[in-house]
């Protein structure tokens, strides 16, 4: 089979089951406050291996095996952990736990003549009673000792979960955050009065001190065009100057450049007026979506290149107005914009309609974030190390924590460590469904409770024992793992983010049930490929 390029059932399946399975138990031994690390070879022979707790990051090391038949069944595995962390950040090892798990018991059913077909149809429908009773059992995430704890987990830092709570006690749910590296071994946090955007100034000539360049009560010219005569702006700037106030001029756009760029530079230099060139913020069509924001949030309006308005013709009310605007190299921050109050509240509820009809990952994060900064304020965490390394990955580390308690504050939080899954078993095993189609009833059944199993077995502790009591006990109780102790989870604020949750079981039986439908294995090599080696993405 390793010279084939083609497989076909039983050698197809067993070799996708045998690839998935290398990857998830390699990715298994980080599940839990308890889990062990992964040590990865990096490329540097004389650098030490790479070591990692996290399933995600495990999952995206990985490079291939010697069969690429197993390549691709391991290739399946790191998909759904990627999608899972794109999505919500957290969750990955327990999709594919729970997908292994699938895998793993329908194959048997389907070496005793059962219709993978139908089983699948019978999980699909128990999955959706899965999910409801997820949602019964999610709470409200309002308490700060609950935001701590559930960010302490996850950083395992308690200085960040403190920080986390004061921040999200002070923003709210919807409120922005950003989190940054800084030199010293120490965190600390900040909270900017005003907008921040990551874009900052056109040229150097704009700074006014420190790398910093500042203007007090300007205008502000927003628009999409890309900005490269003098002749556009020149109208807007004696406009400014005429009005005898001695206030500046703040230009924002996707490009300036060019004549455009020079004559801003030039009054600014000489002194003539005090002027700074900005790059708008966001990512292709975004950008016209964020000049928006801020021109509800100063009470200007955007010169749009498709409605071909003319900047020449550019009136004082098109114009923007703030209290001060600040840029570095890498952003700006604008303070005390003069839109209309009612104006910038109903913008910031459509951008929070939005949200539930946004798919998880960057585009509702972004909604997110966009909603915050139109409420006035953005908080700065600054993670520190001893070295590049450890503040690398605190900083990714508590962008996730972040991101998990913006969605436990969103949409509710369920008893962790496996003990919501857990409490759908009965649910799903109530289900009246036909005799071929309730062996994916009873297989999802089993895989629910699999988390729970890989958090024990990774602590030390016997799992079978632990899982047979906890079917018998009252809801909420779960194992705290660190305390070696039965417990209400909620009370001892182990907790998991509903969607999460949703999101982790969702993707974890939608990949386990493509890999137990495929039957046929393809392999494309590429033309300029030693087909020896292994396969890199």
């Amino acid at each position: 089979m390793r010279n084939s390029r083609l497989a076909f059932d039983p050698q197809a399946q067993r070799a996708l089951l045998k690839g998935f399975n290398k990857l998830a138990s390699a990715m298994i031994v980080a599940l839990g406050p308890r889990g062990r690390t992964v040590a990865v070879n990096r490329d540097n022979s004389r650098r030490p291996p790479e070591l990692l707790n996290d399933g995600a990051a495990i999952a995206r090391r990985f490079t291939g095996f010697p069969s690429r038949f197993e390549t691709m069944g391991a290739f399946m595995a790191r998909h759904i952990a990627w999608q899972v962390e794109e999505a919500v950040g957290d969750g990955a090892t327990t999709a594919v736990v729970i997908a292994q798990a699938i895998l793993n018991e329908a194959n048997r059913y389907v070496a005793a003549g059962f219709n993978a077909m139908r089983i699948r149809r019978g999980m699909e429908k128990a999955l959706v009673t899965a999910l409801a009773e997820l949602e019964r059992q999610g709470q409200p995430l309002g308490k700060l000792e609950q935001i701590r704890s559930l960010a302490t987990s996850i950083t395992g830092d308690e200085t960040i979960g403190q920080y986390t709570e004061e921040i999200f006690d002070i923003v709210g749910a919807y409120g922005a955050v950003q989190v940054r590296t800084h030199y010293g071994r120490g965190h600390d946090r900040r909270f900017i009065n005003g907008t921040f955007w990551n874009q900052g100034w056109a040229s150097s000539y704009f700074t006014t001190e420190g790398g910093t360049a500042i203007v007090k009560d300007p205008y502000l010219l927003l628009t999409n065009r890309h900005l490269n005569s003098a002749d556009e702006l020149l109208p807007v700037l004696e406009l400014v100057r005429q009005t005898g106030e001695g206030r500046g001029l703040v230009v924002i756009a996707p490009t300036i450049a060019g004549g455009a760029l020079n004559l801003l530079v030039t009054n600014k230099t000489r002194g003539s007026m005090s002027t700074l060139g900005i790059k708008a913020p966001g990512l292709g069509p975004e950008k016209a979506e964020v000049l928006t924001d801020l021109a509800i949030l100063t009470g200007g309006r955007v010169f749009y290149a498709e409605a071909d308005d003319r900047i020449e013709k550019a009136t004082l009310a098109d114009l923007g107005q703030a209290r001060e605007v600040q840029a570095i190299r890498s952003g700006f921050t604008l303070i005390g914009g003069k839109g209309r109050p009612a104006a910038i509240r109903q913008r910031a509820q459509e951008l929070r309609s939005r949200l539930p009809d946004a798919p998880y990952g960057r585009e509702r994060n972004r909604l997110v974030e966009r909603a915050g900064k139109l409420q006035g304020g953005v908080a700065l965490l600054e993670v520190g190390g001893a070295t590049e390394t450890e503040r690398d990955y605190l900083k990714e580390r508590t962008e996730e924590a972040v991101h998990v308690v913006r969605l436990g504050m969103q949409g509710g939080v369920a008893p962790g460590g496996g003990v919501a899954y857990l409490a759908c078993v009965p649910a799903v095993c109530a289900l009246q469904l036909s005799d071929e189609e309730a062996p994916g009833a009873a297989i999802l059944a089993h895989a629910l409770a699999a988390p729970m199993r890989a958090i024990l077995e990774n602590s030390g502790v016997e799992a079978t024992a632990i899982l047979a009591h906890l079917h018998s006990a009252g809801p909420g109780c779960g194992y705290d793992v660190m305390r070696l102790q039965f417990t209400d989870m909620m009370a001892a604020n182990i907790i998991d983010p509903v969607k999460v949750l949703q999101v982790a079981l969702q993707t974890g039986v939608s990949g386990a049930l493509m890999a137990l439908t495929t039957d046929v294995l393809v392999h494309k090599p590429r033309s300029n490929r030693n087909e020896e080696v292994d396969f890199r993405p």
